[in-house]
């Protein structure tokens, strides 16, 4: 093996061994720079050379290093978006004789090399024949800077129990190398020393008066996402000295986050946000309960909405739009100077394929800083309404306090689905008091610990830094693997009792199509031009077999609550002429899509022709309901 004499600033003298490791394969570990997944191949297969550095100040410590291509000489290979490696941290543990074995390291389970396959496995919790691995020596190009690295990344390893002592030997490393380093960190870091760390880059990082802000500056300036990691960071500063917002954009800027590839594994637009998410943990809530939604032209709910959910415990509303057209801005608008919600603008360029909702919840658990003030964060929509039961009054924390008490950071809570109960049109009254409940459905939505994830899905907590987590239902049971990346984990085994969902995605006709007519969240990009538009079929033969069943109505228990809720909201200025005008609106606009359902159905030919007919009858009572004549149209 290649050994260095790595000789530190402080005079100790610290030895490092470079080698490659073999399985019991007698292939060799390689590590995918473009993924960092690991592999076993035979010598002659493995298209980049994987080595594995260790140090005598670190000897459990074991770094996998690999890159496209030889180490380059030139210093100017190795500037702010340069040549850079890709690392990974493993635990080395002896065993007999000259053998080893392996785990990804602060992971319990081994590593294993399945015969034939080339997969490399991180689940075993015990150590034979496939679990042990061999290093043996390899040799370097005369001209690759090794010792170089071996140094600095020995000054790391020494910097590791002093936030300042790291920023410095950070910065020692060539700038291509920072963002793989700072990734790395998450690893290599205790939780409470990367909390420390990541907290020295909330400042304003424009300072030129310290020198820890500028030397922050520095490093986080080498990365490629370093404009979108500062706004995060300065917005951090801003809430710990006391500035708060109530009306904010989600600007054209951070649209990136609404494409799912920029904002998971190793996408360059993750780069270094491990150290934001980071400094984010080290917020001290103080309250308990807030609510993250997105709405597009759903003025009609938000008043029996906000009133339904600040009855069962919700403190704060943090709700983002987009590209509005039913006059609810205005009533946004209102409600935010008033201090009932926070209100986000997240309209952008609108690219195609963008999904907002997940724009919107990763901007949230990413950049906003007041949504950290709050232990618990709910997600839902505005045609959904949580219903805890009533031995806690239908309040939700107290569940929340239990819940947490046995370790969940996140708790589900599964569908109740509600239908028209036989409704054609929209008419003044509360949502619980005019749909039916039909059915129930697996599908959840999850409430979670606000500052241990960095983003969502419309129906759980997602985290660049762990795939599983204590994952409870609100009932106490597990849910599912609480593995976030398993599909499955979307449903629950069983409807949850303690709490449930009231899920109104079927209300009457014309509020149904108009729901199509904002556009669907399906990364088919923004609807600018609002038209009755629809991608399944389906659609109509849902509504039009659930039209007329009967069922209870289980939000109706809170009316009484939710009205005197809404006449408070009413009662603050600009309030009730928003309301007005966002009912104009609707019934004026709603008209031509009712119309254009009935137009577009009759040339998909998808649709079974009793469905047709179904549908095309409940339009025309609607029309003499509405007064409408189809030439009128």
């Amino acid at each position: 093996m290649t050994s260095f004499q790595c000789r530190m600033t402080n005079g100790e003298r610290v030895i490092c061994t470079i080698s490659k490791v073999v399985t019991e394969h007698q292939t060799v570990l390689c590590l995918d720079s473009e993924n960092l997944t690991l592999s076993h191949r035979a010598p002659q297969d493995a298209s980049r050379q994987t080595l594995a550095m260790r140090w005598s100040c670190a000897p459990g410590l074991l770094l996998l290093v690999t890159a496209n291509g030889e180490w380059p000489e030139a210093g100017s290979a190795f500037q702010r978006g340069g040549w850079t490696p890709e690392f990974a941290l493993l635990s080395a543990i002896r065993q007999q004789g000259e053998k080893m074995a392996l785990k990804g390291f602060g992971h319990p389970n081994f590593l294993t090399a399945e015969i034939d396959t080339g997969r490399i496995f991180t689940d075993r919790t015990a150590v034979s024949d496939w679990e042990r691995f061999t290093l043996v020596p390899v040799e370097l190009p005369a001209n690759a800077r090794w010792d170089d690295f071996a140094t600095q990344f020995a000054a790391i390893l020494q910097g590791r129990k002093s936030s300042e002592q790291l920023l410095d030997a950070l910065l020692e490393c060539p700038p291509s190398f920072h963002p793989a380093l700072l990734d790395l960190l998450g690893d290599l870091l205790t939780a409470e020393a990367l909390q420390a760390f990541a907290t020295l880059f909330v400042s304003d990082l424009t300072r030129q008066d310290n020198p820890i802000t500028q030397k922050c500056a520095r490093l986080l300036f080498s990365l490629p996402t370093a404009k979108w990691l500062a706004e995060g960071f300065g917005r951090l500063n801003d809430f710990r000295q006391g500035r708060r917002l109530a009306m904010q954009r989600a600007d054209a800027s951070f649209d990136f986050m609404g494409f799912k590839e920029n904002m998971r594994g190793k996408s360059v637009h993750c780069r270094g946000a491990g150290l934001l998410s980071a400094a984010r943990r080290a917020i001290a809530p103080t309250r308990t309960l807030a609510l993250l939604a997105t709405a597009r032209d759903e003025g009609l709910y938000l008043l029996e909405w906000i009133a339904h959910h600040r009855r069962i415990g919700v403190e704060q509303f943090f709700i983002y739009t987009n590209d509005l057209t039913d006059g609810s801005d205005a009533m946004l608008r209102a409600l935010a100077a008033a201090g009932e919600i926070i209100w986000i603008d997240n309209s952008g360029a609108a690219p195609g394929r963008i999904n907002m909702q997940d724009k919107a919840y990763d901007h949230a658990l990413m950049i906003l800083p007041e949504i950290l003030d709050y232990r618990w964060c709910l997600v839902v929509d505005l045609d959904e309404v949580v219903l805890p039961g009533a031995d806690v009054d239908y309040c939700l924390p107290p569940l929340l306090a239990d819940r947490e008490r046995e370790g969940a950071e996140a708790i589900a809570m599964s569908w109740r689905v509600l239908t028209p109960n036989g409704h054609l049109t929209w008419a003044p009254g509360l949502s619980a008091e005019r749909f039916v409940e039909t059915e129930t459905h697996p599908l959840i939505k999850t409430v979670f610990r606000t500052n241990l994830f960095s983003g969502a899905s419309a129906h759980h907590p997602t985290s660049r830094e762990r795939a599983l987590v204590s994952y409870m239902t609100i009932d106490g049971e597990r849910q599912k693997s609480c593995d976030l990346t398993d599909h499955d984990i979307n449903f629950a085994a069983k409807p949850t009792i303690n709490a449930s969902i009231c899920h109104y995605h079927v209300r009457s006709l014309e509020e149904y199509v108009w729901k199509f007519a904002r556009g669907e969240n399906d990364n088919s990009g923004v609807l600018k031009d609002k038209h009755f538009r629809y991608n399944n079929p389906g659609i109509f033969d849902l509504f039009t077999t659930r039209f007329s069943l009967d069922g209870p109505k289980p939000g109706r228990v809170l009316a009484d609550d939710i009205h005197r809720g809404m006449r408070r909201l009413l009662a603050i200025p600009g309030v009730a002429a928003a309301q007005a005008e966002i009912e104009s609106r609707f019934l004026s606009q709603s008209v031509a899509f009712v119309e254009q359902s009935a137009q577009i159905m009759q040339n998909d030919d998808r649709i079974a022709a009793d469905v047709r007919e179904r549908w095309c009858a409940l339009v025309d009572e609607w029309r003499e309901l509405r007064g409408h004549k189809r030439e009128m149209i």
